[in-house]
C-alpha cells in the first residue's frame, strides 16, 4: 500500500477506480464503513472524508440506515461503449475488455457495458440489441469487434457502424476489419498484424527443419485467419518453396481425427492451426493416431491462451499483446473523440513468438 499520500485519497482514489470501471455498477451499495475501515486499517473519520468526497462528485449517494448507493455516471464527459458479441466465445477479448476498463479512468473515459453481455443468446440479435443501447445512451464512442462467421458478415457488421456514425458515434474497431483484404474501413483500428504472425509462425517451422507445410483451419475461415494464411505462404516463397505447397486442410470440431490422418498421410512434418484453440484438438488428435511431436510433426497455433503450455505437449504459440491494445485502444477513442476530423489510423501490434516442446525437442 502507497504511503505516498493521505490514507483517505487513497480510500477514495480507488473506490473510484472501481465506480468507473464498473466493479461497482449504478444501484450497487458499497461496503459498509465498517468493512471499508477494516480492509484499510483505517479510522472511521478517514473513510467517511473519502465516502463523502465521493459525494461531492455525484459518484454516491449516501441515506441514513440504508447505506451508499453508486449513482448512474454522469454522462455530460465522455463515454464509450464495449460492443464485443463474441466476448464469450473468442479468449482474447477478455484481456482486452479487462485493458479498455482498468485504462479508461485515468483517460476520464466512463465505459458502458451492455446488459446482454454475458447471456448466450444469437450473436447478431445480441449486437443490433447492444448497439441500440449504446444509441440511446448516447455515447461519444463504441468500441466495436465485429462478427465473423456469420453470413453476410460485412454488410451485417456496415449496417451497424452505419448506425453509429448516423448517430454522431465514433467507432474504433478491435482485432479485425470490417472489409476483406485488402479493403481497409474508414474507422480507428487496433490489431496486430496478422500476415505478419501467419509468416512468422511459419517461418519458424521451415527454420527448424520442416519441408512440408500446412495450413489446419475450420471451414469459411474468419477474416484474421485468412490473413495468417497470406503471412504463411509468404514464409514459404522466402524460403525457396512455392506458396501453393501450403496443404490447405479443414477442421471438423465433430471428427478431428479425420483432418489429423489427412495431414500424416500427407507427410506434413509442419502444422500453422488457425488458433490455439484447433491446434489443442488437432494436437491430441494426431497424439492419438500415433504421431510423434515435435520429432515428426511440428504444430503452433495464435494467441498463446491460458491452456497452452499445460497441453500434453506444451504449444508454441503467438501471443497478442492484449494488455497493450486496450491501452492503445482508449488512447485512440478519445482522440477520436476529441478530434474526429483526423484521418483513421489503424495499429497493427507486433505479437511475440512463445516457443514451446510442439515445434522443438525438449532439451
Amino acid at each position: 500500500m502507497s504511503t505516498s499520500k493521505p490514507l483517505y485519497l487513497q480510500i477514495y482514489e480507488d473506490l473510484h477506480t472501481s465506480i468507473r470501471n464498473q466493479s461497482y455498477a449504478p444501484g450497487d451499495l458499497l461496503p459498509s464503513e465498517k468493512t471499508i475501515c477494516e480492509q484499510y486499517s483505517a479510522s472511521r473519520p478517514t473513510v467517511a472524508k473519502a465516502i463523502k468526497m465521493l459525494c461531492d462528485a455525484k459518484l454516491v449517494h449516501r441515506r441514513a440506515g440504508f447505506g451508499t448507493q453508486v449513482l448512474t455516471p454522469d454522462l455530460s464527459g465522455l463515454s464509450a461503449g464495449l460492443l464485443v458479441p463474441e466476448i464469450a466465445d473468442v479468449e482474447i477479448f477478455r484481456p482486452i475488455v479487462d485493458s479498455i476498463i482498468d485504462t479508461a479512468p485515468s483517460f476520464e473515459l466512463q465505459i458502458a457495458q451492455p446488459y446482454e453481455l454475458n447471456r448466450p443468446q444469437d450473436r447478431k440479435a445480441m449486437a443490433l440489441s447492444q448497439a441500440e443501447q449504446f444509441i440511446k445512451k448516447k455515447v461519444n464512442g463504441v468500441f466495436f469487434a465485429p462478427l465473423e462467421n456469420i453470413v453476410d458478415s460485412e454488410a451485417f457488421n456496415l449496417g451497424i457502424v452505419e448506425r453509429f456514425t448516423e448517430k454522431g458515434i465514433q467507432v474504433v474497431l478491435l482485432d479485425r476489419d470490417i472489409h476483406p483484404w485488402p479493403q481497409q474501413a474508414p474507422f480507428d483500428m487496433i490489431c496486430i498484424g496478422n500476415i505478419e504472425a501467419g509468416f512468422t509462425m511459419a517461418n519458424h517451422l521451415l527454420e527448424n527443419g520442416c519441408k512440408q507445410l500446412a495450413f489446419v483451419s475450420p471451414e469459411n475461415p474468419a477474416m484474421t485467419v485468412g490473413h495468417r494464411i497470406i503471412g504463411s505462404r509468404e514464409a514459404l516463397i522466402q524460403n525457396g518453396f512455392s506458396a501453393r505447397s501450403l496443404l490447405s486442410v479443414v477442421y471438423d470440431h465433430e471428427d478431428p481425427g479425420k483432418a489429423a490422418a489427412k495431414l500424416i498421410d500427407s507427410k506434413v512434418d509442419g502444422i500453422v492451426c488457425a488458433n490455439d484453440a484447433v491446434a489443442a484438438v488437432i494436437l491430441r488428435a494426431l497424439l492419438d493416431l500415433g504421431a510423434k511431436i515435435p520429432e515428426q510433426i511440428k504444430v503452433c497455433g495464435f494467441d498463446d491462451v491460458k491452456y497452452a503450455s499445460l497441453l500434453s505437449v506444451p504449444l508454441t504459440s503467438y501471443r497478442q499483446p492484449c494488455q497493450v491494445m486496450g491501452r492503445l485502444a482508449v488512447e485512440t477513442m478519445v482522440n477520436r473523440i476529441k478530434h474526429p476530423e483526423r484521418p483513421p489510423h489503424h495499429i497493427a501490434l507486433h505479437g511475440t513468438l512463445v516457443v514451446r516442446q510442439s515445434s522443438t525437442p525438449k532439451l
